[in-house]
C-alpha cells in the first residue's frame, strides 16, 4: 500500500486585522489566522481521510464534463464523506449541485430546488471539509460578481487553491441550471447554448459555495472562482452568472492540496480529453 507524506495544518486562533479603503471602495472587516505552522505525519492511501489532510476532493474533472461525460458512479452519500462544501452536478446533467454543511441540494432548470437522496449519483463534484482560517466582510453599495471577485482575489495567493463561502442580502442575483441531457450527449458548451435555463432572482437573503483555483488547473477543474447559490428556506439559486451585494460575509478555508477520482465507466475512459477546451469553458462561464 503507498504511503503519502503529508503536512497537517493547525488552525490554533484567530487575530483581527481591520481595513479600511478610501472613499468609493468601501470598507473590509478581516479576520485571519497567523502563520499556519505544520507537522509531517504519514498517512496511507486507504484512509482516504480528506478532513485530516485538508485537500480538495475532486470526482471527475472538468475537461470530461465539456467533452459530455454526464453520468458517473459515485453517489452523493459517498461525496458527503469527502467534504461539507461544494458544488458540482447530477447524471444526464439533470440540475446543479450544491453542498453546505454536508447537505446536498438539487437546483432544477424549472427554478425548483430539492434535497438530494444518498442514492442519487453525479458525473462531477469538488467538495471540500470546510473549515476556514479567514473571515471577511466586504461592504460597497452595489457591489457587483465581477468587483467582488476583483477585491477578494487581492486576499488570495493566485497558486494555492481555495474553499469560499459568501453569506448575505442580494438585491439581485443572476443564475442559472441546465435542462437534462439526452443520448447521444452533445458537448457542454453546445448542450448549454440550447438548454441553458437563467433565473434573475430578486432581493434574496442566501450563501454562495464555491472556489478559487488557480490558471495551471486548467483541463483538470475550472480556473478562478466558481459559485453555485442557494436563498434562504432553500426557494431558489443556481450556478451564479452575476449578483449585485451591499455587504457580503466570506469564509475562506486554503487546501492544502487535492485529489482526484476519474469515474469508472466507459464513457470517460473513451471521452476526447487531449482537445484544447480552453474556449468552452469560456463560454460556460
Amino acid at each position: 500500500m503507498a504511503t503519502i507524506q503529508n503536512k497537517i495544518v493547525n488552525k490554533p486562533y484567530f487575530r483581527t486585522v481591520y481595513l479600511l479603503l478610501l472613499a468609493g471602495l468601501g470598507c473590509i472587516c478581516c479576520t485571519t489566522t497567523p502563520e499556519k505552522k505544520t507537522g509531517s505525519e504519514s498517512i496511507t492511501t486507504k484512509d482516504n481521510d480528506l478532513k485530516h489532510m485538508d485537500y480538495l476532493y475532486q470526482y471527475s474533472i472538468i475537461d470530461a464534463l465539456l467533452a459530455g461525460v454526464y453520468d458517473g458512479d459515485l453517489s452523493v452519500g459517498q461525496l458527503r464523506t469527502k467534504g461539507s462544501l461544494g458544488v458540482g452536478g447530477f447524471n444526464h446533467l439533470d440540475g446543479e449541485l450544491y453542498m453546505n454543511e454536508g447537505e446536498v441540494y438539487k437546483i432544477r432548470y424549472d427554478g425548483s430546488v430539492h434535497k438530494v437522496p444518498d442514492a442519487d449519483r453525479i458525473p462531477i463534484a469538488f467538495v471540500k471539509h470546510f473549515q476556514p482560517d479567514t473571515t471577511l466582510t466586504l461592504v460597497q453599495k452595489g457591489m457587483d460578481y465581477e468587483g467582488f471577485r476583483a477585491r477578494l482575489q487581492s486576499f488570495l495567493d493566485q497558486n494555492e487553491l481555495y474553499a469560499i463561502r459568501i453569506s448575505g442580502s442580494f438585491p439581485k442575483v443572476l443564475a442559472r441550471a441546465p435542462a437534462p441531457a439526452e443520448k447521444p450527449y452533445p458537448p457542454l458548451a453546445e448542450h448549454l447554448k440550447e438548454h441553458q435555463h437563467g433565473f434573475g432572482l430578486k432581493h434574496t437573503r442566501g450563501t454562495g459555495v464555491g472556489f478559487y483555483l488557480p490558471e495551471y488547473m486548467g483541463k483538470v477543474n475550472i480556473p478562478g472562482f466558481h459559485f453555485h447559490y442557494l436563498s434562504e428556506e432553500n426557494r431558489s439559486g443556481g450556478h451564479v452568472l452575476d449578483f449585485v451585494a451591499d455587504s457580503l460575509y466570506v469564509e475562506i478555508d486554503r487546501a492544502s492540496g487535492f485529489v482526484v477520482q476519474f469515474p469508472d465507466n466507459r464513457s470517460f475512459r473513451r471521452a476526447d480529453l487531449q482537445k484544447d477546451r480552453e474556449k468552452e469553458v469560456e463560454k460556460i462561464e
